[in-house]
């Protein structure tokens, strides 16, 4: 099974589309197999559905994603688990543990313009 994490550094990132980059997660028997970091092309949803099926990715972690996005990801078949924070290591684990608790994690749309965006500003 894999799984993508939206990570800034060591973290999930607050935001998928500015995320640095998206940590895909290899797992078997419950242990983490390898992982691999993929750079964040920026604002293109349709690649990331595309990237995330043509890589057998069940399920997508981030901090706050915009409906578009959401849309686009789920249409792709992956599960979309928003809401969640935390350092990487820790979220792997609640995951693995079945202990994760996603929240509503839902940007506006005014948010994701991207000239706007406060975390483009923040770049």
């Amino acid at each position: 099974m894999r799984i993508a994490i939206a990570t800034d550094q060591d973290f999930v990132s607050s935001c998928f589309g500015c995320c640095p980059d998206c940590t895909i997660v290899e797992i078997e028997g419950g242990r983490v197999l390898r992982t691999f970091v993929v750079p964040n092309p920026g604002w293109r949803h349709k690649y990331w559905a595309d990237f995330l099926q043509k890589n057998s990715v069940e399920s997508l972690i981030v901090g706050n994603i915009g409906a578009n996005a959401k849309a686009v990801i789920r249409w792709a078949g992956i599960q979309v688990l928003s809401g969640v924070t935390g350092q990487f290591d820790d979220v792997i684990r609640r995951y693995l543990e079945g202990s994760l608790q996603p929240g509503t994690g839902d940007c506006s749309a005014a948010r994701h313009a991207p000239a706007d965006s406060p975390c483009q500003k923040s770049s």
